[in-house]
């Protein structure tokens, strides 16, 4: 018995206890025959993503199935439709007409890719935030209240480019506002550089983790989330691993200084 299928059953088991083993397999295998998916493997995946919602960390695929999941839902054209009933409505308001899909050569599988970027959005936006929230704490402790204008700690460059962005903002209302203070317009690359400047401050946080390095890994896959196009299902695991990282290594920091005040 496969570890997938084992998670399928655990997962139907939490709302259908009474459910057999045999059961769930007949479930896949009419999933594998009405997508036509010729592998075993390949439909098992594909059933605990679409089907039952399982994430890709949790499936802990190796990169070459990642890579197979991520074509058959690529090449797919027709959505499944989810069981739950409340998924059923969203899936009703996230519907294009295939008028407008052939007007406008728009790819007919446009909505499941931004259901799949959906399951994605709220680490990244944890992480990216956690990671400010982290650094403004830090250095306000050090420095004090202004200490995003000491430019030994905060580059000159930095401040220049936050700058541009709170001035784009003034210049055009219709914007909406961010929160008041400028750690909330840097991105990942400025996070990174601000740390590695300030390293010696970080390093009791951070330790081994080498948060720096990771984040301008992660930068690529922030960009492409927030200029709306689709992520390959490889680097979902990417960012998950990282935020699940940083958030013991921010438990283990917390409990160790209160410990030893």
């Amino acid at each position: 018995m496969s570890k997938v299928f084992q998670l399928i059953c655990k997962k139907t088991w939490k709302t259908e206890p009474r459910t057999s083993r045999s059961t769930i397999y007949h479930r896949i295998q009419a999933f594998q025959k009405k997508h036509n998916i010729l592998s075993k493997p390949l439909a098992q995946n594909a059933y605990a993503y679409v089907k039952m919602g399982i994430s890709i960390q949790k499936l802990r695929l190796r990169e070459k199935e990642v890579e197979k999941l991520q074509n058959w839902l690529d090449k797919r054209t027709q959505p499944v439709v989810p069981e739950p009933k409340q998924e059923r409505k969203e899936a009703k308001t996230l519907k294009i007409s295939k008028k407008i899909v052939d007007i406008s050569g728009l790819p007919a599988n446009l909505v499941d890719e931004a259901k799949r970027m959906a399951e994605i959005y709220p680490d990244l936006y944890v992480l990216e935030n956690l990671v400010r929230y982290v650094v403004m704490s830090v250095l306000e402790s050090k420095y004090g209240s202004d200490w995003w204008t000491n430019r030994n700690v905060v580059s000159g460059k930095i401040a220049e480019k936050v700058e541009e962005r709170k001035h784009f903002e003034r210049e055009n209302r219709w914007v909406a506002k961010r929160r008041t203070h400028e750690i909330f317009y840097t991105d990942l690359r400025n996070l990174s550089k601000i740390i590695t400047t300030n390293s010696r401050d970080f390093q009791k946080i951070f330790a081994n983790l080498e948060i720096e390095a990771e984040l301008r890994k992660l930068e690529p896959s922030r960009n492409i989330i927030a200029h709306n196009n689709p992520l390959p299902l490889k680097e979902f695991d990417r960012i998950k691993m990282c935020l699940d990282d940083l958030k013991k290594q921010l438990k283990d920091y917390a409990e160790k200084k209160r410990g030893n005040p």
